[in-house]
């Protein structure tokens, strides 16, 4: 465990930030005492919140040095689905709701990240090419299926048979 959302937003500098939500009463005071944990395992997610276990796990490639930005951005992100989500008391997703509470702590309401490192070809373990139109298809996983029992999406079952090409560094 990291520490807790209290620890972590002092530390990380994001307290003034985060108290923007002290409007919203009790379910700010529950999102300050969250766990906030680490993931090695994450391949391609950079965060999760889960609103009933008040938990926040984060990528660990977030904590390498010259990410705080994305690391601090995330945090937020998550922090707003524990808050949003006791606030309401139901799962509020990437809804309106979730998007209000979002722009109240000052943040940008992106539902999803653009991080090179966490991409699908930067963490690939197989990749798969179209024979037709050379389109990749990367697999963080090793896919169950056989490329050859598979099609392009774009090109079709005619058209479009897949191969598997070697992962490379510079995807």
């Amino acid at each position: 465990m990291l520490g807790s959302v209290r620890e972590l937003s002092d530390k990380w500098g994001l307290t003034e930030q985060l108290q923007k939500g002290e409007v919203l009463g009790p379910p700010f005071r529950e999102v300050l005492e969250c766990a906030v944990e680490i993931s090695k395992r994450a391949k391609i997610l950079a965060g999760t919140a889960n609103s009933q276990e008040r938990r926040i796990v984060l990528n660990v490639a977030l904590l390498e040095i010259g990410r705080e930005n994305d690391r601090n951005v995330t945090f937020m992100h998550e922090c707003a689905h524990i808050l949003t989500d006791l606030f309401y008391g139901r799962s509020c997703k990437h809804n309106q709701s979730w998007r209000d509470i979002m722009r109240l702590l000052g943040q940008n309401p992106i539902v999803s990240h653009n991080l090179s490192y966490l991409s699908r070809s930067s963490q690939a373990v197989v990749a798969w090419q179209c024979n037709n139109c050379i389109k990749k298809y990367y697999f963080v996983r090793k896919p169950r299926r056989n490329p050859s029992k598979c099609f392009c999406q774009s090109c079709g079952p005619e058209l479009g048979h897949l191969k598997v090409i070697p992962v490379s560094c510079d995807n």
